[in-house]
């Protein structure tokens, strides 16, 4: 009050208080020091440049899968990002921080581009390309973790997290691009031995349900309920001993939508029961997968690990859209009630004979209705096994979008079952390891409802997706999601009407290096794959045999500490036995496919001063010859080349 007093008594035109009034609220009213500023920043800059010999503009290779596709893939344009980390923190027991980073659609050849979309189209304007081409700022990673006084509990987390706290069957975690855009309630601790975690992850309204969405642009949802749809998990580990760790991790997805049959909810029909301003909720879908991992290090020689799981997934056909029957027979799930299982265990020995020979090997077991809708949809492998691709991951919902052609493809392990030796041997500068995988299918099975006309559907809707191709190799350096037969099958694809399929996989892979400056190094590698599937067991002449064969080599030299460069050679040649086709009048039509493809490449990565500069051209010929699998005939109109193609990328990364 006497504080108050003087304020108001204070002339603002006058001078300051006197020192008496001084003293008497330095005495009265002590303050704090100023606290010193513990916001810390960082940023970084990337830029990226696309050149292929096409006229395709943008500056990304794959972009959206979405069939009327977007306005920034394509491979003729340079784009550039800004990225601004803050971090406080604000005591010893809250931390805050926020990433913002600017839209990577913005090109070089945008820079007046306002961010509205012009009706008109492209134009000369700034009003025509929209807001994906608009250099603005967009709030992301945004967190405050918090410390609680409590023994039991080790921090509480709101806000921005990358989900790397789970694990690949249950939630994945997110890829590069969102890396910290998922959002959730988090809170971890320990109880003696026992380690826990507790989440609660808000899901995003694309990818994680089914039909790809929690409800948006679904036709059968009226009015989607999707702010409050969640995942919530739950994870405990606990060490056994100093050789033994015991991980158990469960989620459960749910995507709620409001109960048409409440006279509350918007669209409601009902109009004989009374409101009572509360609006009951449905379950659109549901998901639940559990994981237990056993991890067994008895000592520096040998290690094992092992992996059981369950799922359990849910659609409710009134409120999910036949994507199957409606979608071309795209759909996350299979679009029934459905119990899955997986099974892995791996184990390695470390040079046990004292001659430099490592040998791993790995038992997997993936059943046909494993379903993990928010499960790693790409950036990790979950196998030993080099595959058909680059990567396997166990969901339906992979994400080979939003990359460029020296990114990794990813495929689906889903009804994967078999084995796999790795022996590795080092001697000196030498390097060798050898693969040998056998692989079965549980997806094998005899007329399976994929499309709602067949017999076997009983009238109702498809209940398996097969994402259209389903057949021959996926030629990952052509691949677009407008697929066509000449990129073979989608790595989605795990089940057919008709299958009746195995797999067996070689793979040598070498390198030497000479002491010739910082280290002149080769790399080769070679693979071979033996795929099979009869099909429909009861035609003749539908059987698919594939035979495929991939070599490449690397010879590169770290030139000093900060340049990098070499060369190399990959060819492919596919024979693939009664590719594509259909039994027409019960008479087999099959085409059989001869690839042949060709690549050379130059790559360097260069550091300055604090800057990364990285760079890679290669050229690729490719010829396909199709003859008819019955009178080898050659193919005209399926026959085609790709010649000389030419494209490049450029990168310039800076952190500051």
């Amino acid at each position: 009050m006497h504080f108050l007093l003087l304020c108001l008594l204070q002339d603002a035109a006058q001078p300051p208080f006197t020192d008496e009034q001084q003293r008497w609220l330095d005495e009265h009213y002590k303050t704090a020091p100023a606290p010193v500023s513990r916001i810390e920043w960082r940023a970084e800059t990337f830029f990226k440049g696309l050149y292929t010999n096409d006229q395709s503009q943008g500056s990304l290779w794959l972009g959206s899968p979405h069939p009327q596709g977007d306005n920034y893939s394509g491979a003729n344009g340079i784009g550039y990002e800004l990225v601004l980390y803050l971090k406080s923190q604000v005591s010893d027991r809250v931390e805050a921080g926020a990433r913002m980073a600017s839209r990577w659609g913005v090109q070089f050849a945008d820079f007046y581009e306002n961010g509205d979309r012009s009706t008109a189209g492209i134009d000369a304007t700034g009003e025509s390309l929209g807001m994906n081409h608009a250099a603005y700022i967009q709030l992301r990673g945004i967190y405050v973790r918090l410390v609680p006084p409590l023994k039991w509990m080790d921090y509480a987390l709101v806000g921005s997290s990358d989900l790397a706290m789970f694990n690949p069957w249950t939630i994945g975690k997110i890829r590069f691009i969102d890396r910290d855009n998922a959002k959730g309630l988090f809170a971890a601790g320990h109880l003696g031995n026992l380690e826990w975690l507790l989440a609660r992850v808000s899901l995003p309204k694309l990818f994680a349900s089914a039909g790809f969405n929690t409800g948006i642009a679904d036709p059968v949802v009226e009015n989607p309920f999707w702010t409050r749809d969640a995942s919530y998990a739950l994870k405990l580990a606990s060490s056994i001993g100093d050789t033994s760790k015991v991980t158990l991790i469960g989620s459960y997805l749910l995507d709620e939508e409001a109960d048409l049959n409440d006279p509350d909810t918007l669209g409601s029909t009902n109009v004989i029961d009374k409101k009572d301003g509360v609006v009951s909720t449905i379950a659109r879908y549901q998901n639940v997968n559990a994981t237990g991992e056993w991890q067994w290090n008895p000592s520096s020689k040998f290690s094992g690990n092992f992996l059981g799981g369950l799922s359990y997934s849910r659609p409710d056909l009134k409120y999910v859209f036949d994507s199957i029957d409606g979608n071309q027979g795209i759909s996350p799930i299979p679009l029934k009630t459905v119990t899955g299982y997986a099974v892995k265990a791996r184990a390695e020995l470390l040079d046990p004979f004292g001659i430099g020979l490592d040998i791993r090997a790995e038992y997997f077991n993936i059943g046909a209705d494993w379903v993990a809708t928010f499960g790693a949809r790409r950036e990790v492998d979950v196998l030993l096994t080099d595959g058909f691709l680059d990567g396997q991951v166990a969901t339906l919902n992979i994400a080979n979008e939003f990359i460029d052609w020296t990114e990794p493809f990813y495929e689906s392990i889903i009804g994967w079952h078999g084995v796999t030796i790795l022996p590795r041997w080092v001697r000196g500068n030498l390097e060798l390891e050898a693969e040998g995988t056998y692989i079965s299918y549980n997806t094998n099975m005899q007329h399976r409802c994929t499309h709602q006309d067949q017999p076997q559907c009983g009238g109702k809707n498809g209940q398996y997706p097969d994402f259209l191709f389903t057949d021959g190799m996926t030629d990952t350096d052509f691949y677009t999601y407008a697929n066509t037969n000449d990129r073979g099958r989608d790595p989605r694809s795990v089940y057919r009407e008709n299958e009746e399929r195995q797999t067996v996989i070689g793979m040598l892979r070498g390198s030497y290096q000479w002491e010739v400056r910082g280290g002149l190094r080769l790399d080769a590698k070679a693979k071979y794959i033996w795929d099979r599937d009869l099909r429909d067991t009861t035609n003749l002449g539908d059987d698919y045999e594939g035979n495929l064969l991939t070599a490449q080599s690397r010879l590169g030299i770290q030139w000093n500490d900060e340049l990098n460069f070499g060369v190399g050679f990959k060819y492919d040649h596919w024979d693939e036995s009664r590719r594509s086709g259909a039994m027409v009048g019960g008479v087999a039509s099959y085409s059989d496919y001869t690839t042949d493809k060709e690549k050379a490449f130059f790559d360097l990565r260069y550091l300055l001063g604090g800057a990364t500069l990285a760079y890679r051209i290669e050229w690729i010929d490719k010829d396909v010859d199709v003859r008819s699998s019955q009178t080898h005939i050659h193919d005209q109109r399926l026959s085609f080349s790709y010649n000389n193609v030419v494209r490049s990328i450029g990168t310039l990364f800076v952190p500051f």
